[in-house]
C-alpha cells in the first residue's frame, strides 16, 4: 500500500500531467461600440429665438460577452458640419466631465458589465468654431407668411451632420460612431 502512494505522489509530483500549452492571451477586440442616440432641437422655453441650442446624446455599450474593467481616458471631438454651406462646423471637445453618469468611474477604471451602456450629454449653442451664431445665417424669406407659433416666424430647415471620434479606455483606443444627420429649423421673433 505504501508503495502504491509512492508512485501515485512521484507521478503528480513529476508533472507527467496534461503537456498542453495554454493559449496565448489576447486583447479582446470589438468590447465597446459608440453612437450618437439623439439629437434634439430645445423648445423656446429652454433656448428662446437668439440663444437657440441642441442637445446631443452619445451612448456607448460594452459588446464584449464578459464584463469589461479597464482605466479611463475620456477625450475625443464631436464635429458638427452644417450640409449646405460645410465650411461652417462645430467641434465640440468631450470629456469626462460630458458623462450624464460620473459615478460609473471609481478610482480611475470603469466598470461596464455585458450590454451595458454610458452615455454623454453635450449641449451645442449653435456657434460655429469661428463664433458665427449660425441661424442668422439661415433663410427666414417671407417672415409673414411662415409664422410657426405666434410671434414667431421660422426659417427653412437645415440639415447637419455629427461625426465623432471617442477614446474610452487606454487599452481600446480611439472609436468612431457612425455618422448621423439632424434637421434644425431656426426660429426668430415676429
Amino acid at each position: 500500500m505504501l508503495a502504491v502512494a509512492a508512485v501515485v505522489a512521484l507521478a503528480i509530483g513529476s508533472g507527467s500531467g496534461c503537456k498542453e500549452n495554454l493559449p496565448v492571451y489576447s486583447e479582446p477586440q470589438n468590447v465597446m461600440e459608440i453612437s450618437v442616440a439623439a439629437v434634439e432641437q430645445l423648445d423656446d422655453h429652454l433656448a428662446p429665438p437668439g440663444k437657440q441650442m441642441v442637445r446631443i446624446v452619445l451612448e456607448g455599450v460594452n459588446t464584449y460577452e464578459e464584463p469589461f474593467l479597464d482605466s479611463v481616458r475620456i477625450d475625443g471631438t464631436m464635429k458638427i458640419t452644417w450640409e449646405r454651406q460645410p465650411a461652417r462646423t462645430r467641434t465640440i471637445k468631450l470629456t469626462q466631465s460630458d458623462l450624464t453618469d460620473p459615478s460609473l468611474i471609481s478610482g480611475g477604471k470603469m466598470l461596464l458589465l455585458p450590454g451595458q451602456v454610458f452615455s454623454m450629454e453635450v449641449f451645442w449653442n449653435m456657434r460655429s468654431d469661428d463664433g458665427v451664431y449660425l441661424p442668422a445665417l439661415m433663410n427666414f424669406a417671407w417672415l409673414t407668411r411662415r409664422k410657426c407659433d405666434p410671434g414667431i416666424a421660422c426659417a427653412d430647415p437645415e440639415t447637419f451632420i455629427v461625426e465623432t471620434r471617442l477614446n474610452v479606455y487606454n487599452q481600446i483606443g480611439m472609436l468612431v460612431a457612425p455618422q448621423v444627420t439632424f434637421t434644425f429649423v431656426a426660429r426668430v421673433r415676429v
